[in-house]
């Protein structure tokens, strides 16, 4: 693989990112992006400046009227980045227009702005060329006035749109007992091609009843579905196969009973909020009475009042946990299902019966390999260049066989006697060792100056929660490994975990957690 000089090296020419937003569907399909995109890179060619192709920030189909960007999308990830000084001060932001970075009340849209340029970064709008830095806002009053009037109007426009169409959601609301509010409906009915009214769909709406019948007979969720996967029943979903989860909400759907309940959308803290409205009787065609329902209802709240432990995250691997025959999720199960059982990790398709091979992975060994080795993996953070990642690995295998070439040649010594041939040769070994691990610690300090500050201090702060005394924050350790990992392969037929890592994709990172059992 050729070694990759990153342009920036090459140029002392100011570094530029841009920031790509739009807000619906419809503009993902049109032009939005492509313009968007093209303009950053005329202005950066045009200005001498060097655009970022790799760290690029697009919050596609993300609203900025609440402020959802900021909080959650790319735009929060690339202040962030400024925050760490991963991006460094005296850097380019282009944007299409301020609209693009905040929709919000005109005082906390020029906030955005006025934070950005605070921090030394220098924001173009591309579609008026106009140029904001911290300067320019302190000293040139029609730049902060510029950008008071286009905030207010952006936010008067988004203002103006959603007004309408919450006016619209209400109508139809108001209007659900006689006519459909859209096509979304249970996978057991379907819409009528003239959209007045949902018809039932037969053979599913048996699959219904005999969720409930077999529940009513004392089945369980898992074990229902595990009997339709072996009897290949046709699933209604976007699942490839039955699943306990998807059992469980179709008993608990009052859409089975012919109940709707709409609901609004708010954005609340950057993020958005299904507001429950009142509940529509009727809406659909029922396929289950009420008093099968109510009955299976009864049953399961009680069974889950009784099997509730009210304890918090009980597994470090929450959500990362694949498995390596199928890739599906592993999921955390208590052997005899009561207290004191032994908790393993299991995986999905296996539990319910579609098909992978059911094995069973003790949680406990696979936390005590985590947290032995948390420091291991803080220590094996991979270069973002591939080129310079493949030359540590290799300096590191080299030393490893000089090393075995050291013993064995020390242990001829020891056999043989203070042989001058051995001797010399021991020497020469040792002496490239030296050369070796001096290259080998070059590379991890290079290595090092690719890592950004936010994924060093990620690691760090995994490091200090696996580490610290009993009892340990699982949730904290568990949402590191998430910032960190994008999976962690449960690889129970080598006794490995290999953590794949989440800022240079392709490069995982192995440990062992034991061997698999035979009664596992």
């Amino acid at each position: 693989m050729t070694k990759h000089t990153p342009h920036s090296a090459l140029t002392n020419r100011p570094k530029a990112y841009s920031y790509v937003r739009f807000s619906t569907p419809e503009q993902e399909r049109g032009d939005s992006l492509r313009r968007q995109t093209e303009a950053a890179e005329r202005y950066a060619a045009l200005h001498g400046l060097d655009l970022d192709d790799k760290l690029t920030f697009r919050d596609l189909g993300v609203s900025a009227f609440k402020g959802a960007n900021e909080e959650t999308g790319r735009l929060g990830e690339f202040l962030a980045a400024v925050e760490y000084q991963d991006i460094k001060s005296g850097s380019w932001l282009l944007v299409e227009s301020l609209d693009r970075l905040s929709r919000q009340k005109p005082r906390k849209a020029v906030k955005v702005l006025e934070r950005i340029c605070e921090a030394g970064i220098t924001v173009v709008t591309l579609d008026d060329g106009r140029v904001y830095t911290e300067e320019v806002l302190d000293d040139d009053p029609t730049a902060l006035m510029v950008a008071l009037l286009v905030a207010a109007r952006a936010n008067e426009e988004s203002a103006k749109k959603g007004r309408r169409v919450g006016e619209a959601w209400a109508n139809k609301r108001r209007n659900a007992a006689t006519k459909p509010l859209s096509a979304l409906c249970p996978g057991w009915l379907r819409l009528r091609e003239d959209r007045t009214a949902f018809d039932v769909i037969a053979e599913r709406a048996d699959i219904v009843r005999r969720v409930f019948d077999m529940t009513l007979a004392g089945k369980g969720q898992h074990a229902i579905a595990e009997t339709f996967n072996k009897e290949c029943v046709p699933r209604f979903g976007t699942g490839s196969h039955w699943h306990r989860t998807y059992i469980k909400k179709m008993l608990a759907d009052a859409s089975t009973i012919g109940a709707f309940t709409p609901h609004r959308v708010e954005t609340v803290g950057g993020k958005k909020r299904r507001i429950p409205t009142d509940t529509v009787e009727g809406y659909f065609p029922a396929v289950i009475d009420r008093e099968t329902f109510d009955r299976v209802n009864a049953m399961t709240n009680g069974r889950s009042v009784r099997g509730g432990s009210g304890v918090g995250m009980a597994n470090i691997l929450a959500g990362l946990a694949k498995c390596p025959k199928c890739g599906a999720t592993m999921t955390r199960v208590n052997k005899g299902g009561k207290k004191g059982g032994k908790p393993y990790l299991v995986c999905t398709v296996a539990k319910a019966g579609a098909g992978c091979e059911y094995r069973q992975v003790r949680i406990e060994d696979v936390e005590e390999a985590i947290i032995s080795n948390a420091g291991w993996l803080n220590a094996s953070l991979p270069s973002t260049d591939g080129a310079l990642q493949m030359e540590l690995e290799g300096a590191t295998n080299l030393d490893m066989a000089v090393s075995d070439e050291i013993e064995n040649v020390v242990s001829a010594i020891g056999q043989m006697g203070h042989s001058l041939a051995l001797l010399d040769r021991l020497r020469q070994n040792e002496i490239a060792r030296e050369d070796i691990r001096r290259t080998v610690a070059g590379l991890e300090r290079r290595i090092a100056d690719t890592l950004t500050n936010r994924v060093q201090m990620t690691a760090g702060q995994f490091v200090d929660a696996a580490e610290a005394d009993e009892p340990r924050d699982v949730a904290l350790i568990n949402a590191t490994l998430r910032q960190l990992f994008t999976k962690v392969e449960v690889d129970w037929p080598s006794g490995q975990l290999w953590f794949h890592w989440k800022h240079a994709p392709g490069e995982t990172t192995g440990i062992m957690y034991g061997w698999p059992k035979e009664d596992a």
